[in-house]
């Protein structure tokens, strides 16, 4: 009964999300995935291949090549040369892309806002893991949060509010400090 009613309320949850995502969208003249690839760009300055992009998307090679050359039609998305490997092409965001990714609002917004602080870092704890664990199973992409880093040491600080350590910055962490996709990630 738990497990059913749990997965009936998160699956409310995210159709609330995709709505919003939706609704922006049709402010905007994007899809929600389309706004998922600016949003993604926007944190990856040095910009990221298209077979990275959807993996880390969880969307197929196909869904994404489409998203991207619709973007790129509207000026919000380029392709330049990788400069590790001139065969390859990087994905990165133009100014008006940058400019619409950061007014885009967060899928989840709705949600995380209904919520109190502290239960927005308990959720981001309990998030995280369920993160974590899909990612071993490999029902999930890498992603590059504090979980899998080399520089996080779980549970180092019992009892008190910040048991976590992140020894790239040198300092504890709580739950709520974790990052789903931290620029500094290196994997463990």
């Amino acid at each position: 009964m738990l497990k059913e009613q749990l997965s009936f309320g998160l699956a409310r949850l995210a159709a609330l999300a995709r709505q919003d995502d939706w609704r922006a969208g049709e402010v905007e003249g994007l899809t929600p995935t389309q706004g998922d690839i600016l949003r993604t760009l926007l944190r990856r300055p040095d910009g990221l291949r298209l077979t990275a992009l959807a993996s880390h998307l969880h969307i197929t090679q196909p869904t994404a090549s489409d998203a991207v050359a619709a973007l790129e039609r509207k000026g919000l998305v380029q392709k330049r040369a990788d400069p590790a490997d001139g065969r390859a092409l990087l994905l990165r965001v133009t100014r008006g892309g940058r400019a619409l990714a950061q007014r885009w609002p967060l899928s989840f917004g709705l949600v995380v806002d209904a919520l109190q602080p502290d239960d927005q870092a308990a959720m981001l704890g309990v998030v995280t893991r369920a993160i974590h664990t899909l990612q071993r199973r490999g029902a999930i992409s890498p992603q590059r949060m504090c979980l899998s880093c080399r520089y996080f040491t779980p549970n180092v600080h019992g009892g008190t509010s910040q048991p976590h350590h992140c020894r790239f910055i040198d300092a504890p962490l709580s739950d709520g400090d974790l990052r789903v996709d931290c620029p500094e990630h290196e994997a463990a």
